[in-house]
């Protein structure tokens, strides 16, 4: 098998020092695996087995690291909002106004969320988007219990006070009266 070949980006003294002040083990990883490539030429086997990777994964890196340059290594974080409509700011603003409608005596409901983000961002957008808008920023749902509306709340409490008068307690049940055999 032949060696893995490195593109000369950087000198071997500066891979060793970006691999020194590596972030994290993952981009320290990277950095040993280019590093022992150019200094020791040793074959992508026998770098996975000194760095404790693949071979297919040393490939990968020192290809990574030959067509796309050195700052390849600088790793994202793999959380967070990657497809947003809104910003966060942009999110808080949208929720400070329906806030300000609530107080007034709004009543703010899901599609009402939904409208004011369509019109901010002028395109159509799920209910899931306003439940999930909600979610993000701590909102809960509150709303008051219902009520009917033939609902006659002097007849309840009436029903509550006198509750245990009216109630009567169920009959014993029959029992079977055995033959003498």
């Amino acid at each position: 098998m032949r060696h893995t070949a490195v593109a000369g980006h950087l000198k071997p003294e500066e891979i060793k020092e970006r691999m020194l002040s590596s972030e994290s083990r993952q981009q320290f990883q990277r950095w040993q695996v280019i590093y022992i490539t150019v200094t020791k030429r040793l074959k992508a086997e026998e770098v996975g087995e000194l760095v404790g990777v693949c071979t297919g994964t040393v490939h990968q890196w020192v290809h990574q690291y030959n067509h796309k340059g050195p700052d390849v290594f600088i790793l994202q974080g793999r959380g967070g909002r990657r497809r947003e409509l809104l910003s966060w700011n942009e999110e808080e603003e949208l929720l400070e106004e329906l806030r300000e409608r609530g107080e007034q005596g709004a009543i703010v409901i899901a599609k009402t969320i939904r409208e004011y983000a369509a019109k901010k961002l002028g395109t159509e957008v799920s209910k899931d988007y306003a439940y999930d808008l909600l979610h993000r920023h701590g909102w809960r749902k509150i709303e008051p219990r219902p009520r009917h509306p033939k609902s006659d709340s002097e007849t309840q409490e009436e029903f509550k006070k006198n509750f245990q008068r009216l109630w009567q307690s169920p009959f014993e049940p029959l029992r079977r009266k055995t033959r003498a055999r």
